[in-house]
């Protein structure tokens, strides 16, 4: 994305105010269709939020490219966002992933000494491969200060193969003995939040593509394209799958 249309977009809504003045633009969220921490503006965008006041909401893959490796970098990440979230995907690509969680966490925990900071969050998008896992990731997350967990289940597009459906798409059956899990307090005692869409009451599978989804939980968000169009629906399905022209 050209950064004159990140800087407009920003600007447009940061400006909006509701009756009382109050600011309505909540937060940035730099796009999770890559790995926002090698966006060549990235550090335009930080200094124009930080400029005007308006903190990140970052989710990153957990390399930490580049200068972000350094305690130092993600001091200025914890300072400038209200929340991290590290993907738990890039941890069975990437050896060092969990050094860089742990580090991450170490700053934020130096930093809350003196001053707020972001919460350090895992999105873990939960498939048939990792659910075996659900276990050893909340120890280790509670055990190092992990804030809270994002569980996301798997989305399959319409048009995927059978093969790749057998291999990730997980069954209502199981999602619904992990959400007992949690209900019955299994995991209570850990001083983790769990959230995510895995707690959704309506299915994401079920939204109306093409249409407006009452109850859907993005409602609030928009989103920029790179040429500056906008779009109110992040379902996947629209953009990749069979609804993609409508």
């Amino acid at each position: 994305m050209n950064f004159e249309i990140a800087r407009a977009a920003v600007e447009k809504y940061a400006a909006e105010r509701d009756a009382s003045g109050k600011r309505l633009l909540r937060e940035v969220i730099p796009s999770t269709m890559g790995e926002p921490l090698l966006y060549s503006h990235f550090d335009e965008l930080l200094e124009l939020c930080r400029a005007l006041g308006i903190p990140l909401n970052l989710t990153t893959n957990g390399t930490f490219p580049g200068k972000w490796g350094s305690e130092d970098a993600m001091g200025v990440l914890l300072r400038s966002c209200r929340d991290i979230k590290v993907s738990y995907l890039a941890s069975e690509q990437f050896d060092g992933w969990k050094a860089n969680v742990e580090k991450l966490v170490r700053v934020r925990d130096r930093l809350r000494e003196n001053a707020r900071c972001a919460t350090v969050s895992l999105q873990v998008t939960l498939h048939k491969k990792n659910l075996h896992e659900v276990p050893e990731i909340v120890s280790w997350a509670s055990a190092i200060g992990i804030d809270r967990i994002k569980w996301n289940k798997v989305v399959v597009l319409s048009v995927s193969s059978q093969e790749l459906r057998e291999m990730y798409a997980l069954d209502d059956a199981q999602l619904e003995s992990l959400r007992n899990e949690f209900r019955s307090g299994v995991y209570s005692a850990l001083s983790v939040k769990h959230e995510g869409s895995l707690f959704f009451s309506d299915s994401v599978d079920l939204c109306a593509v093409g249409g407006k989804c009452e109850s859907c939980p993005f409602a609030d968000e928009v989103w920029v394209w790179p040429d500056g169009h906008e779009d109110h629906c992040p379902n996947p399905e629209r953009r990749f799958g069979c609804g993609k022209n409508l």
